[in-house]
């Protein structure tokens, strides 16, 4: 009796652990995560590598801007222009980098009139020749071996003459602008260090500015514009010729420009603090060749256009300019033919006497006309006892001020007229 009880409460025991003999509770299964896709990524198309073909006539000019590799650097992104027969590209300023440039020698200044609209170079023939050139200044220098055959030096930059394949196609100039497509290939470099690849070669699309030259006339998007010549009856070669104009615009404004070079043949002047005015010279010898002036982008109005030499007579002419316009105001200087002016100051005056070209119509000018004149030409005299005297005056009419007293007065060659504001 006592053995089944315990076996009884044995068995109880055991099923309040196990359940007694019967299966145990089936595990819950986890649920599976289903991972979750990456995002697809579409890469931009890598370009296809420039092939460096020396011969022009198997150039495929890519539609892309101009792009390349200098020596061992790929390259992009390039600024382009014309600067007379080259054809240059180079880094853009503002981008981060070493900078680089490449300036392709042409047979024909590009964009000129007459100019082929394509130029293909093919590497010099050794019987004929050929002496175009093309200049590299490398983003890295190539480490080249010197002529002894041991010594290695680096070169950022060289150049090849007549031996470079190119090929040119060019657009229409238009608006300071030339469109092209440019392939150049320069050959490998024998005597290059193994881990400096020489291969260099530059294709693509491009818009060169163009500046242009002396003697072009200036682009439909310059008008109105005047533009002239400049010469001396008296030879003054290495004088400092000043150009320049005062405009009275409409609602009393006024348009004030000057520009200046010395007279030696050579030098190109430009300003443009008149904005949006431009002033450019080209300065003749002071002898037989004139010099070319340039007054652009002019709002239109009414024109004083002048040019002198310091100390000499200024040489003017009217001009109404109107939108649209192109005219042409050659002035001449002619230092053997002047005047003097001597002036009696009223009795109240004290300072300076002023003195203008007066007004084709004889009008006194506005007080901002007038002052912009004499600013422009310099022509101010000292009152010394009542007396201000001018000399070395191109003939003609002038406007005379003091102490806010105007008076006309006509200068003639090798007199002194006289002005007295006292007389009526």
């Amino acid at each position: 009796m006592s053995r089944t009880i315990v076996a009884a409460g044995l068995c109880l025991g055991l099923a309040g652990l196990i359940g007694c003999g019967s299966k145990p509770p089936a595990q819950q299964e986890q649920p599976t995560a289903t991972p979750t896709p990456e995002p697809k990524v579409d890469l931009p198309p890598q370009p296809t590598p420039l092939a460096h073909e020396m011969d022009p006539a198997k150039h495929a000019i890519p539609s892309a801007p101009v792009r390349g590799r200098l020596g061992n650097t790929d390259v992009a992104l390039a600024d382009a222009r014309i600067e007379g027969h080259n054809l240059v590209f180079q880094k853009p300023a503002d981008l981060p980098g070493p900078a680089w440039r490449v300036a392709i020698e042409l047979p024909a200044e590009p964009g000129r009139e007459g100019s082929p609209a394509k130029m293909v170079l093919a590497p010099m023939d050794p019987v004929t020749g050929t002496a175009w050139t093309v200049n590299i200044d490398f983003p890295k220098p190539l480490s080249l071996k010197e002529g002894d055959g041991k010594t290695w030096k680096e070169h950022p930059n060289l150049g090849w003459q007549g031996g470079y394949a190119a090929t040119v196609e060019l657009g229409k100039r238009e608006g300071g602008k030339l469109p092209g497509k440019v392939y150049l290939c320069v050959p490998n470099i024998d005597t290059a260090h193994p881990n400096t690849p020489t291969t260099s070669v530059l294709a693509g699309t491009f818009v060169a500015e163009y500046a242009r030259q002396p003697g072009d006339p200036p682009g439909p998007d310059e008008v109105p514009y005047i533009k002239g010549t400049v010469g001396l009856k008296v030879p003054s070669p290495g004088a400092n010729l000043r150009v320049g104009y005062v405009g009275e615009l409409p609602m009393d404004g006024l348009a004030l420009g000057v520009v200046s070079a010395d007279l030696d043949g050579k030098q190109q002047a430009r300003a443009n603090y008149d904005k949006p005015h431009v002033s450019t010279l080209a300065s003749g010898d002071g002898k037989a060749a004139p010099s070319h002036y340039e007054h652009t982008k002019l709002t239109p109005g009414r024109y004083l256009v002048f040019a002198f030499l310091p100390g000499g007579p200024v040489a003017w002419k009217w001009a109404d300019v109107k939108p649209g316009d192109t005219l042409t105001v050659d002035l001449s200087i002619d230092a053997s033919q002047v005047g003097s002016l001597e002036v009696t100051a009223p009795l109240e005056a004290v300072g300076k006497v002023q003195l203008a070209p007066a007004n084709e119509d004889g009008k006194p000018a506005s007080d901002a006309a007038f002052q912009g004149r004499t600013l422009q030409l310099a022509l101010e005299a000292d009152i010394v006892n009542r007396k201000a005297k001018f000399t070395n005056l191109a003939p003609g009419k002038y406007e005379v001020r003091a102490a806010k007293q105007s008076r006309i007065v006509d200068v003639t060659a090798g007199k002194t007229a006289e002005v007295d504001f006292e007389k009526k």
